[in-house]
């Protein structure tokens, strides 16, 4: 990201230093009620205390609590994280409750803005670039030589986009036919009280956003063994401390075993290869020099839509409307992968098309067809969120679907005020809250 913006300042491509974003998008109702009832009322659990944004009050998840605080007490939480802070953190806790499009609304208005003339700048430098070919992702990184001889890959994501937990999912097949048996993630609790082989609020923090518990839990019933490298002082260390941790952390497992073929999946830049100028040596370079293997590094986060920044978001659009692609794809110029933003920290880059939607969801949520839309009836005016819970995960955890990640959960209303969930075969445990979280019903189904 860095690198893409050093390209377009040369270009005299100049960052516009305040947000405008905000005019761009509409508000949907289901927000503006929670922001509307935020700011009205007391919401039960409410605390003027409270100092930080989190979905874990008194042990257990609960998915509209940081709304309560972060819309309630605005002023407050934007002097804690900063107004950039602020907004990146709501876009982070909309994609756990299921709302991608006002995830990726919030994310943009933490960016910097991009006036018209610089937009045109942008558009002008992608249409010079000449002679590109697009292949399917999935299938090329299944197929690379290179792939399939490594021992490690590693594979990024952005925190507020749970795509990039799908497109990681997809490739957990391909790999484990190919001999990889080890998943290691960053977002996993690496504290003595996690548990990894089956996903539960001790599982990780990010892990209770519903397509990352799918992404758990269909690698441990493909027989993966999660790895938790997160540094357990990283509040005590810099940034490179804590990078050079997390990389010894993956080492012992080749220290222990030697046959070891290890799936990686980490944060943004800390996969990369390359030494800052500023000296920092982020977690792949680390572990390439702590293990003498030399990773395949896949980017994901440059060229999704929105990107990371206003003039990648840009960047996005342009190359986008010059090539409309349909599905993840990996750029190629005579055969050899190429990043389309010249960013040099990576191996490889995926390309993702831009998120279509169904009845307010996007229909990525389909996760490769594992999944079915499913559509529910909300039983009172009052319905607010709609939760779907396995069955067997509830009765395994002592009826506390509370503790539990849920399989899917929206608070959009979709066609004919019903709402719209993306469910695997199976029995399913539906809970239908109020704006306050309280349980107004409950339905048992079963998705076929």
């Amino acid at each position: 990201m860095a690198l893409i913006r050093k390209i377009l300042l040369s270009l005299g491509l100049f960052f516009v230093v305040h947000n405008s974003f905000s005019q761009l998008f509409q508000t949907s109702q289901p927000v503006q009620q929670l922001i509307d009832y935020s700011k009205r009322n007391t919401p039960a659990g409410y605390s003027p205390r409270l100092n930080i944004l989190t979905l874990t009050p008194k042990g257990n998840l609960h998915y509209l609590f940081p709304f309560y605080h972060a819309f309630r007490d605005e002023e407050k939480f934007k002097k804690i994280y900063s107004e950039k802070g602020y907004y990146d953190e709501l876009s982070q806790y909309f994609s756990f409750v299921g709302d991608y499009r006002t995830s990726q609304q919030y994310l943009v208005k933490s960016f910097d803005s991009v006036d018209d003339a610089n937009r045109r700048k942008v558009f002008r430098m992608v249409e010079g670039i000449k002679s590109v070919e697009h292949v399917d992702a999935r299938r090329y990184i299944n197929y690379l030589a290179r792939v399939r001889n490594s021992r490690v890959i590693m594979l990024n994501e952005a925190y507020a986009k749970p795509l990039h937990r799908a497109f990681a999912l997809s490739l957990l097949s391909d790999l484990y036919r190919q001999g990889f048996r080890y998943l290691a993630m960053e977002m996993l609790n690496n504290f003595s009280n996690h548990t990894l082989t089956r996903l539960t609020l001790h599982t990780g923090y990010y892990t209770a956003e519903p397509v990352a518990g799918e992404l758990v839990r269909t690698a441990i019933a493909m027989g993966y063994t999660l790895v938790s490298y997160e540094d357990t002082a990283a509040s005590a260390h810099t940034i490179g401390q804590r990078d050079s941790i997390r990389a010894q952390n993956i080492y012992k497992v080749f220290q222990q075993d030697t046959a070891a073929r290890i799936l990686v999946y980490a944060s943004y830049a800390h996969i990369s290869k390359k030494i800052s100028p500023d000296g920092y040596i982020p977690m792949g370079l680390a572990f390439k020099n702590v293990s003498g293997i030399d990773p395949v590094t896949i980017d994901q986060t440059d060229m999704s839509e929105e990107s990371n920044f206003g003039y990648g978001r840009v960047f996005y659009q342009a190359y986008l409307q010059k090539y409309p692609l349909k599905s993840p794809s990996i750029a190629l110029i005579n055969n050899e992968p190429v990043n389309v933003t010249n960013n040099d920290l990576y191996d490889l880059s995926v390309i993702h098309p831009p998120v279509s939607y169904q009845d307010g969801r996007p229909t990525w949520l389909t996760l490769g067809g594992a999944r079915q839309a499913f559509y529910l009836k909300p039983p009172s005016i009052g319905t607010y969120l709609v939760q779907a819970y396995y069955q067997d995960e509830i009765e395994g955890n002592g009826n506390k679907p509370w503790q539990l990640v849920p399989a899917d959960q929206t608070y959009i209303p979709g066609g004919k005020k019903t709402y719209l969930l993306y469910l695997k075969k199976g029995k399913y445990m539906v809970i239908y809250r109020d704006i306050d979280y309280h349980i107004l019903n409950t339905l048992n189904i079963e998705v076929n």
